[in-house]
């Protein structure tokens, strides 16, 4: 607890090992995924990379928060994770010092490992397969506390509905990792993404919307940044075209039971968006090409929910202008977001924000993300 709340970080990372694909892959597999490299750097599968990170090594470790040995400030921030290689007890340890209670997990090495277009699918089936397994295994240590969401081989549809079937039903883990990007063409109203909805909406799985530097996808802002400004552009200018896809290209009227959340885009870009997006349906001109019979706004409100970090200043103005249902609080514990304010500030600075009512900082940190991910008291 923290300053008196309970606490659910909803979008906090593991470090994955350098060798979880030589361990975990079948041996058929082996050899064809590569992580090498002092900070993980050199990232491949089947001789390509699958994200940028190995042409720049110094300077992305910096800037994007897999920072490891390259930065003096990151290593002093998490020595005693560092030192225990970022195990699931030292998590522990690190979330006691914050004030968290429970955390949903999600990737480092794998907001990149299989999302390139070309990749073989039955290999991006046996890598999805490989770090959940992993993933599982990690929670298990403590499965009250411990909550993780899948990766699925989205380069075949229908490899990636077992997938997800297998880690829900058969791993626990409570969600599906899914980048904004296109990928193989493919935006995230592309109906041949509607089994894996279908499924996701049976099973309670949450689609987890999450964008991340550094891919070999087309991404908005790659063409006009390689540094500061395509980190900058890159999270947020994905999360709302995802938006625009799942609200207003029918997506969630289609799918009302299926839950989505919107993570590390920060939340300021939420209210702007949905007045665009609804400004533009009821429009004489512009609405005579809308595809749901509701604003998209019903449905973002009906079944999304955003990410703030714990000290973001236009959190009210979300509450204000949209309500306080939809904001869930993500720490991004151990990446590059968290340096200057573990582990007092992570939580703290939203736990303590009296700008805030009780019942409002409530919500944001246990209420919405149990809603959201299916967790209990």
């Amino acid at each position: 607890m923290r300053d008196g709340f309970k606490v659910i970080d909803a979008d906090r990372h593991v470090l994955e090992p350098s060798d979880l694909y030589a361990r975990y892959l079948p041996e058929k597999f082996r050899g064809r995924v590569r992580i090498e490299g002092p900070n993980q750097t050199v990232r491949s599968v089947d001789g390509e990379p699958v994200s940028d990170s190995e042409r720049r090594p110094g300077r992305v470790m910096q800037d994007f928060g897999y920072i490891f040995s390259s930065s003096k400030r990151w290593r002093e921030t998490f020595a005693d994770a560092l030192a225990a290689r970022f195990d699931p007890a030292s998590n522990l340890r690190d979330m006691d010092r914050e004030g968290i209670d429970v955390s949903v997990l999600f990737p480092t090495l794998g907001l990149y490992i299989m999302w390139r277009d070309n990749i073989d699918p039955e290999l991006s089936a046996a890598i999805c397969r490989a770090y959940n397994s992993w993933l599982a295994e990690y929670c298990s240590y403590d499965k009250k506390r411990l909550h993780g969401v899948a990766l699925i081989p989205l380069q075949d549809p229908a490899r990636a509905l077992t997938e997800l079937r297998h880690a829900k039903e058969k791993l626990g883990l409570v969600g599906i990792f899914w980048r904004p990007n296109k990928l193989c063409g493919r935006t995230l109203s592309s109906p041949d993404y509607f089994p894996i909805y279908e499924a996701a909406s049976e099973l309670g799985a949450v689609v987890c919307v999450h964008e991340g530097a550094r891919t070999v996808l087309p991404q908005a802002g790659a063409d006009r940044y390689s540094e500061f400004g395509r980190h900058v552009a890159c999270h947020p200018l994905e999360q709302m075209l995802a938006c625009l896809n799942l609200c207003a290209d029918g997506v969630l009227e289609k799918f009302p039971r299926l839950k989505v959340a919107h993570l590390e885009s920060g939340c300021g870009w939420v209210p702007f968006w949905l007045e665009r997006m609804d400004e533009h349906w009821e429009h004489e001109s512009h609405g005579s090409a809308r595809t749901t019979k509701e604003k998209p706004s019903f449905y973002f409100k009906r079944q999304c929910w955003v990410s703030c970090e714990a000290g973001e200043e236009l959190a009210p103005v979300v509450v204000e202008h949209v309500g306080a249902d939809y904001l869930v609080v993500a720490t991004d514990y151990p990446h590059s977001d968290a340096i200057g304010k573990f582990p007092e500030l992570t939580v703290g600075a939203l736990s303590a924000n009296d700008k805030l009512s009780v019942q409002t900082r409530r919500k944001i940190l246990w209420d919405n993300p149990a809603r959201l991910y299916g967790l209990g008291a």
